[in-house]
């Protein structure tokens, strides 16, 4: 009997750094089958391009109810013309390794910002768009026009378009108004960010006096806000990996790491990441006013809640929805810095922790993963409302 299957053409590898893409669908209750399909990458010696024929015969199994296949492309998969063949490749992987496991797609979740809906499926197909493609296209190393051509032709194609920030809905729906001749509308889904739910157990009856910064280190924080926290002599810990390329921002990145009551962990182990949070008096989550970041659902917000940690943050449309006095909006940098002294200098209050993981437990990655089918359940009656959509 051929097993029916999610194809989700993902956004990052299933190796790399967990992001929306693999929390979503590591929460997925195991009778949902997934076939997740890395990003291309590009080949680099004759092994490799051994790889470009071979690819999807064999893929991985990665989790219970996952299978991972690597995709193999030429080099320079941005470039006009390579990118048709990265895309050819893509699709033709895809049906080989569905195939091979005697699967065949439910659905087709395109979460990667150039890649096209497999022209060969018939199936329904969900547009998710995890953050600002068009506005993020220079920081992800792709070409904006590039970007821009495949979302509008994804946009058309889908029978359900998700998205994880009211904001950035918006923006999708205005991207698809500039075409006149697009026919009937899919439905916008709000499909926001999640977090881990905690265990009922092991909550810090004693937080330190430390203000945390969880995730990677890049231009998407705010400096200026850092750097006032830092001025009011608060203990800083941060936690994640540097990803930053603009010079500038590098040397301001180095001085505030290398000051005296800022310690940087660096990269630590998932299990290491808990006892961390426990520790903080206040999670911080300061992003820059950017188009990028308005459109974006910050994860670390929610994984403070849910250890326990209230949260001080700029005030981005995420943190807005969000509308709980748990996190604490900023509009300045001297606003944010004197939220987070004040919030430090309060006693410890179990039951405002407590709350702080109730809260979160309402917006845990179990409840993501059923309004996902949720999703997919309306976008069936969709596809049969709108019936077959051009690729």
């Amino acid at each position: 009997m051929t097993q029916q299957t999610i194809v989700w053409i993902a956004g990052t590898g299933w190796d790399a750094v967990p992001g929306t893409d693999k929390r979503l669908v590591q929460a997925l209750p195991p009778d949902q089958h997934v076939l997740w399909i890395d990003p291309p990458v590009p080949v680099r010696n004759m092994k490799g391009l051994a790889a470009l024929t071979s690819a999807g015969k064999s893929p991985d199994a990665v989790a219970q109810n996952v299978l991972r296949v690597k995709v193999s492309a030429l080099p320079g998969v941005t470039r006009f013309g390579v990118r048709r063949v990265t895309g050819v490749l893509l699709s033709r992987t895809i049906r080989r390794a569905l195939s091979g496991s005697g699967r065949r797609a439910s659905a087709v979740v395109v979460a990667f910002p150039l890649a096209r809906f497999p022209q060969w499926a018939d199936t329904q197909k969900i547009l998710y768009v995890t953050d600002d493609w068009l506005g993020g296209s220079s920081l992800m190393g792709f070409s904006r026009n590039e970007v821009k051509r495949v979302l509008v032709k994804n946009l058309r194609e889908a029978h359900n378009v998700a998205a994880v920030s009211e904001y950035l809905s918006s923006e999708l729906r205005q991207i698809r108004l500039l075409r006149e001749d697009e026919g009937p509308e899919p439905p916008f889904t709000l499909l926001p960010n999640g977090c881990q739910e905690a265990e009922r157990t092991g909550l810090q009856s004693d937080p330190q006096p430390i203000a945390g910064l969880v995730g990677q280190l890049n231009e998407r924080l705010d400096l200026d806000v850092l750097e006032a926290v830092q001025a009011k002599g608060v203990r800083i810990m941060v936690i994640g990996p540097r990803a930053d390329r603009d010079p500038e921002f590098g040397r301001r990145l180095d001085r505030f790491l290398a000051a005296a009551n800022v310690q940087w962990l660096g990269r630590v182990a998932p299990e290491d990441l808990a006892f961390h949070l426990r520790q903080l008096g206040v999670g911080l989550t300061p992003y820059a006013d950017t188009r990028f970041n308005r459109a974006s659902f910050p994860l670390k917000t929610l994984e403070y809640l849910a250890a326990g940690v209230p949260v001080v943050s700029t005030d981005i449309p995420a943190a807005r929805w969000l509308s709980t006095e748990h996190v604490e909006i900023s509009a300045t940098p001297q606003t944010f810095a004197r939220n987070v002294v004040h919030a430090l200098s309060k006693p410890a209050d179990l039951i405002q922790r407590q709350q702080c993981r109730d809260f979160a437990a309402n917006h845990s990655w179990a409840m993501r993963a059923r309004q996902f089918l949720d999703l997919l359940e309306a976008g069936s009656r969709n596809q049969a409302l709108l019936g077959p959509k051009e690729s």
